[in-house]
Formats: C-alpha cells, sequence, structure tokens
C-alpha cells in the first residue's frame, strides 16, 4: 500500500517560536513511507520545541529499526518511555530543566492496516469519501467535560481551560500513557489527517469534510485552502500532515490480472503435461513381454544327440546344407514348450 498524495504545514502561526514537530522532516516524506508523526511541545514548560523534536525523532526511527515486531499499546508506550528518558539526558547534558513536554500522535501503516496512537490533544483522522470514520479523543480536561456532558464542543473551543491536558510525555512525570486504535481494512482514496490543537482553532470537522470533496475534484488547492483557515489568525503553532491512500488504477488492475493469468496459465500447462505424461506410460506404450523357451524332457541321450546336430549343422552351413533341415532336426530331437 503506498499514498497517492501528501499534504504538510509546519507554520508558526501567532507564537515567537515553533514548538510544533512533525516527522518525516517537512519536504522530505515520500509515497512509500509509512510512519508519520506529529507533536506539539507543551505551552507554557520550558523548552517545548526540544521535547516534540526528540520525542518524534525517538520513536520514529525505532519504528523504522522495528519493522517485523509487532505493533501494540505496551510496545508504543514503551518507545515513548526511552524517548522521554532521552528528554531527561538532554536536560543534563545541556544543564536545562527537566520541565519539558510534548503530545504525541502517529499514523502507521502496516499492509493494508493503519495503526494509529496518541498522547495528549494532537489529534488523528480517518476520512473516507466525506466522512469521518474515526478521530481521536484528546487527553485533556475540556474533552472530558464535554463527553460527560457538562460543556458542548463549541463551548470546549472557546473553554479557559482546553489547553490544559490530562495526559502527555513529559520528562517531570512517570512513564507516558498513549492510546490506540486499528484500522483493520484501509481502501484506496481514504484520507489521514495528524494535526496540532493550533490547527483546529478556526477550522471545524464540516470545513474539513468540504476540502477534501473539493481537493478530490480538483477544484482548489488544499494547502492553501487550509492556510487561509489559519493564517493570521490561529495563536498557536499549527501544523498538519495530510495523507492520501493511493487507488489502483484501471492500468495497474489490468497488470494485476494479466499477471495473474499468465501464472495460472504456466501451472496449468504443467498439469497437462504430468498427466499427459501418466496416461502415455499407462494406456499407449506396448508391454513389454519376455518370451521363454524351456525345454522340456531333456535327458542325457538328448543333450548328446543335440550337440550331435549342432555339430552337423556347422558342417552343414559350410558345405551349403538348408537351414530347414537343421531347424528340423533341432524340433524332433529336442521338443519345446513356449510360454508367454
Amino acid at each position: 500500500m503506498n499514498l497517492s498524495e501528501i499534504y504538510y504545514l509546519h507554520e508558526i502561526g501567532g507564537k515567537k517560536n515553533q514548538e510544533d514537530y512533525i516527522w518525516p522532516v517537512p519536504g522530505t516524506a515520500s509515497p512509500d513511507d509509512k510512519i508519520f508523526i506529529v507533536c506539539d511541545g507543551v505551552g507554557g514548560s520550558e523548552n517545548g520545541e526540544i521535547a516534540s523534536k526528540i520525542v518524534a525523532q525517538s520513536v520514529g526511527t525505532a519504528l523504522l529499526k522495528s519493522a517485523n515486531r509487532e505493533i501494540d499499546i505496551p510496545f508504543i508506550n514503551q518507545l515513548l518511555s526511552d524517548a522521554r528518558q532521552k528528554l531527561i539526558d538532554y536536560a543534563r547534558l545541556h544543564q536545562m530543566s527537566t520541565h519539558m513536554a510534548t503530545t504525541f500522535s502517529l499514523l502507521l501503516f502496516i499492509d493494508e492496516k493503519a495503526f494509529i496512537s496518541w498522547c495528549g490533544d494532537s489529534r488523528v483522522y480517518h476520512i473516507r469519501q466525506g466522512e469521518i470514520l474515526y478521530k481521536t479523543e484528546d487527553h485533556s480536561l475540556v474533552s472530558t467535560l464535554v463527553k460527560s456532558g457538562e460543556i458542548t464542543a463549541e463551548d470546549a473551543r472557546d473553554h479557559p481551560q482546553k489547553n490544559m491536558l490530562l495526559r502527555a510525555v513529559n520528562a517531570d512525570e512517570p512513564d507516558p500513557e498513549a492510546d490506540g486504535h486499528w484500522t483493520e481494512e484501509v481502501q484506496g482514496g481514504d484520507y489521514f489527517m495528524l494535526c496540532t490543537d493550533g490547527l483546529l482553532e478556526n477550522i471545524g470537522e464540516r470545513d474539513i469534510k468540504f476540502l477534501l470533496e473539493q481537493n478530490d475534484k480538483g477544484s482548489i488547492d488544499l494547502v492553501s485552502s487550509v492556510q487561509k483557515f489559519c493564517q493570521d489568525k490561529t495563536k498557536d503553532n499549527y501544523s498538519m500532515y495530510l495523507v492520501k491512500v493511493k487507488t489502483e488504477g484501471k492500468e495497474d488492475g489490468k497488470k494485476k490480472r494479466k499477471n495473474a493469468i499468465g501464472w495460472l496459465a504456466i501451472v496449468l500447462l504443467v498439469l497437462l503435461a504430468a498427466v499427459a505424461f501418466v496416461i502415455k506410460e499407462n494406456y499407449f506404450m506396448p508391454k513389454k513381454v519376455m518370451n521363454v523357451v524351456i525345454p522340456v524332457n531333456i535327458n542325457k541321450d538328448s543333450l548328446e544327440n543335440a550337440d550331435s546336430i549342432i555339430h552337423e549343422n556347422t558342417l552343414s552351413r559350410n558345405e551349403g546344407a538348408p537351414l530347414k533341415d537343421t531347424v528340423s532336426k533341432v524340433k524332433d530331437s529336442a521338443p519345446v514348450q513356449i510360454l508367454k
């Protein structure tokens, strides 16, 4: 499974410094890539840009080295724990405070499936034909309040505590705890979007669906259109990776069918040749029968008489005697039985 389209944003927005980090590095992703990570350095903590970069690079590199390993939540949490330790080591090496943290979101393609994992409020969407099939639930206070019915989704957008996280990859706190989700069947044309919360300040789910529909029609420049919602309007950094799964074209389908038919023809030819060989050996080849001539009633006198006849035959041949006379004598002297 490959990708047909890859879009990204990594913008500073309304902040003075960039605390978001996306992996692969902007501009380097290819249709063959299977791992995408978006992190958002937690605002209010020191060195958020360092935390987001170290965590994204650490987990991404580890996943590349673990291509044949089974992927699950315990494994991802172990990778995040390793990344957290790298934050601590980096802070000590550079005599910095360990008061640094970041959100984490991951999209990983494996065969025809997709694995999503997240920690914090960086979000992942799975969209098919204009419908959001799945989206992650933020590990935040306002998300909990919305889920419990205390506030609405609209209230959450402007809530004074909307930036309060319940989970993050934090160097000062115990091991992080991410959540995960498997998409068992990814189809051609599916979109996946990873984004930081800054992207969602001024763009809603209805806007996202509309933009993707227009993109499929080829009527917009998708990145520029998303920028119009965010540029000079978003107070936070805003970043995303938005990828589209490749749809198998008619030529690809014909090529696969042609290859399949070719291999099937070869198998059939081999089977037919084997059947023909068996039929030939068992039904058309003549049976090999050995005729055995066994003298009967042979005694000493008969053997002496036969020797005498053979001797006479030799002399007769030298003298030009007819061969039929010799055969007749042998027949009379030594009766034989022919067995078939």
